[in-house]
């Protein structure tokens, strides 16, 4: 009786214990399985902790390149080229007889340059050919051009410096009507003064190498040459009766400049041998002179080497007079004259040939 007892003692505990063994192996199992599976994410291109920065760095590669593409095909159908930039202005400028003379990315725009009577002019077209814009101007150039016309006011506002034999100087264009008001306005002026004063008289032109250019195309070129060309050989006098004859009876182009000499005294042949051997030479030395007085626009004054604005009062001939009186140290006689101004006085006040 007492082994029976004991047998079922020692049985027991080892049924409870064979149920604990088959749980550990499981659990086991379980996490083997998990430890694989992970394992395998990572190796089918999971994002995990060892190559996520990699996956990302995949992706912004894509992206990028992918805006690649997409920005030249932008760029391309948004930039038409400069060749049809060069024929939608040629179009444009052929029946006035102007022609293009060169087409060149400048930032964002098309900066075409356009010679129209000898005079180089700059245009901007958009880069896909549909905008035309003149007048482009920097930031950087507004300021500075505030700043030399705070310059400007600044010396026009002092007095001219006075002298004992007064300098005035007087810059034009042969067929600005502005300045041949400045001329025609000065006249008077000069017969009165012309032997107190230094008078002298410019063009304003641009030259480089052996090509001229004014304004208002060759023809002025021309005229500024004959003029030039009697002012040197003939004197002032002769050149003040000769441009006031054009002025009046020969229009924009000059066509009657010879009857006009002729009527004067002056030989037209010579004046026509000038223009071909010493025109340039004259010219040169004309806008030399022009350059360095910063004489941009017809009519430009300066008394004793200084703006007077006085020229822009056209017709106007006691305003020239007093300006010029002004600058003496000692004033003549002759100042005391009162000059009558023109009828064209009240309706011709301001305006010049830039």
């Amino acid at each position: 009786m007492e082994l029976e007892k004991k047998e079922e003692v020692v049985a027991a505990p080892l049924e409870t214990k064979e149920p604990e063994v088959k749980v550990v192996e499981k659990k086991e199992a379980e996490v083997s399985t998990e430890k694989k599976s992970k394992k395998w994410e990572c190796k089918l291109g999971k994002i995990c902790k060892k190559n996520k920065v990699t996956v990302l760095a995949v992706l912004v590669l894509i992206l990028l390149v992918a805006g690649s593409f997409a920005f030249a095909r932008y760029y391309k159908k948004n930039n038409v080229g400069p060749e049809i930039v060069k024929a939608k202005i040629e179009a444009l400028v052929k029946e006035n007889g102007g022609t293009v003379k060169e087409v060149a990315l400048d930032g964002d725009l098309y900066k075409v340059t356009i010679t129209i009577s000898g005079q180089d002019q700059p245009v901007y077209v958009s880069k896909d050919g549909t905008r035309l814009i003149q007048g482009v101007i920097t930031f950087a150039e507004i300021e500075k051009q505030k700043e030399a016309s705070k310059k400007q006011a600044e010396a026009d506002s002092k007095p001219a410096p006075k002298a004992e034999k007064p300098q005035v100087d007087l810059y034009v264009m042969a067929f600005c009507p502005y300045g041949n008001k400045a001329e025609d306005t000065m006249k008077p002026v000069y017969e009165l003064l012309k032997n107190k004063v230094d008078f002298n008289f410019h063009y304003i032109v641009n030259v480089s190498g052996s090509d001229v250019q004014s304004l208002h195309g060759p023809t002025e070129v021309t005229q500024n040459e004959r003029e030039a060309c009697v002012l040197r050989d003939s004197g002032k006098d002769k050149w003040f009766a000769f441009v006031t004859y054009v002025n009046e009876k020969c229009g924009s182009d000059g066509a009657c400049w010879e009857a006009g000499a002729k009527s004067l005294g002056l030989n037209a042949a010579k004046i026509t041998a000038c223009v071909a051997k010493d025109g340039l030479a004259l010219m040169k030395a004309n806008a030399d002179v022009s350059t360095k007085a910063n004489a941009t626009g017809s009519p430009t004054l300066m008394v004793n080497g200084a703006s007077s604005k006085v020229v822009y009062q056209y017709g106007k001939t006691e305003a020239y007079k007093q300006a010029i009186c002004d600058s003496f140290n000692t004033t003549p006689t002759e100042c005391a004259k009162v000059l009558a101004d023109q009828a064209a006085a009240s309706s011709a006040q301001g305006g010049s040939c830039n």
